[in-house]
């Protein structure tokens, strides 16, 4: 017993390092990368680029991923709530025909995509960008968000609706107080997901001046780069991971807990 538990553990961290090892190795090379040729120099280049405004890049980064984490919360939690706790005639349809949407790649509705909201005048908007994010990202959260208020204690809600409480209130002073970890793990994963989106901001915004961090570190691009300009183009893109990092480490210690909280049930 004791040997199979040794082997097991041998096992589980041996797959564990392989993983970490495909992981870092491409943060790796490109650090190793950006210091290669120029050293630091190559983050000041960047940073007072001609033509990439790293400052202005990171302002749209986080206007178009926070707008779209605090409707992705709000949704989330009012239509969890809804799924969880509510009775209406096609419940259970209408929550599992949205759950069909996690499905659909974005890359299979980018011409309707482009159509729609070119023709809501919404085109090189951040509006634009943010409501896509939001209907391709709010399905993942939604599922996590129905799942934790499901093991939410059935007397809970009974005794604060015999106290008077509507659904909001039941909402508002039960459920919400409890799901600290949830709301941080949903609120950090819906960021990362829109500050690393790439495909969105380059289909729907063309203004150079409106351009997120994935699509500005184009501009360090060129057809013909020098390994200066080579380590230039790295140092951009660390720089561009930065405050996603930062965003993600501040907030790791809710993560686990908020997954478990919403994804034990189905």
């Amino acid at each position: 017993m004791k040997r199979k538990r040794l082997l097991a553990w041998f096992a589980m961290y041996a797959v564990l390092v392989v993983l970490a090892i495909m992981w870092t190795y491409p943060i790796v090379v490109a650090i190793q990368k950006s210091f290669a040729v120029g050293g630091v120099g190559n983050y000041t280049a960047v940073l007072n680029h001609d033509q990439f405004n790293y400052w202005s890049a990171i302002g749209n980064s986080f206007l178009m991923a926070g707008g779209s984490t605090v409707i992705i919360v709000v949704i989330s939690c009012l239509g969890g709530f809804a799924f969880s706790r509510m009775r209406f005639p096609g419940r259970v349809f209408l929550y599992r025909a949205l759950l069909a949407c996690l499905a659909v790649p974005v890359a299979s509705v980018v011409t309707p995509l482009f159509f729609s909201i070119n023709s809501l005048g919404l085109r090189d908007s951040y509006f634009g960008v943010i409501i896509p994010l939001v209907a391709f990202n709010v399905m993942t959260m939604l599922l996590l968000t129905k799942n934790h208020f499901d093991g939410i204690p059935t007397e809970l809600v009974e005794a604060a609706t015999i106290d008077g409480a509507r659904p909001f209130g039941v909402l508002w002073r039960i459920f919400l107080p409890l799901s600290g970890p949830l709301l941080a793990n949903v609120s950090v994963l819906s960021f990362v997901y829109s500050w690393n989106e790439y495909l969105l901001p380059n289909l729907l915004i063309s203004s150079p001046e409106k351009y997120p961090v994935t699509q500005a570190i184009a501009l360090l691009q060129f057809e013909r780069m020098s390994q200066e300009q080579i380590g230039q183009l790295y140092a951009g893109l660390i720089l561009m991971t930065i405050p996603s990092v930062i965003v993600y480490l501040f907030s790791q210690r809710y993560l686990q807990s908020g997954l478990t909280a919403g994804a034990v049930k189905s």
